[in-house]
């Protein structure tokens, strides 16, 4: 320490390297303090909805076949999602995959996943349901029965 008594230009030196060395130290920490009141690091609110499942048919029943659509069904009827709160304000209803009954001349019952909701992807055995779909044939118009019976 004996170097420091006498040395004029040293001791300077020390100042000028203490100030320099407060001067970087304060200007990180305000700009760290800057980082944290960035809008883009706002906390997002999440908050549940209970939305009904809707039945989505990829294809009408074959010809001469009829989809009862109200009498078709999906279990469970309901879906808890949990999310954004701005995303699910807007979401009415969650989605069945396509259901395809093109080939389908019975009831038809399928497991199928549950789609996206408000762009919350959905994974797991609980985004599954399960849908009933009734089909019946067509009865014949009356004209053609009545024609068929009295034809000789």
């Amino acid at each position: 320490m004996n170097i420091l008594k006498g040395s004029l230009f040293l001791k300077l030196s020390a100042l000028v390297v203490a100030i320099l060395a407060y001067a970087y130290i304060h200007n990180e920490l305000y700009k760290s303090d800057r980082t944290r009141q960035d809008p883009s690091y706002k906390l997002i609110k999440l908050t549940a909805k209970r939305v009904p499942i809707r039945l989505r048919l990829a294809s009408d029943a074959p010809q001469g076949y009829r989809v009862l659509q109200d009498r078709a069904t999906v279990n469970p009827e309901t879906l808890v999602v949990i999310g954004p709160e701005a995303l699910l304000d807007e979401t009415e209803t969650a989605e069945t995959a396509m259901v395809d009954v093109s080939e389908n001349t019975k009831t038809v019952v399928k497991k199928v996943p549950l789609e996206s909701v408000a762009g919350i992807h959905l994974v797991g055995e609980s985004y599954w349901a399960e849908v009933t779909v009734p089909i019946e044939k067509v009865p014949a118009p009356k004209e053609t029965q009545e024609t068929a019976k009295t034809a000789p």
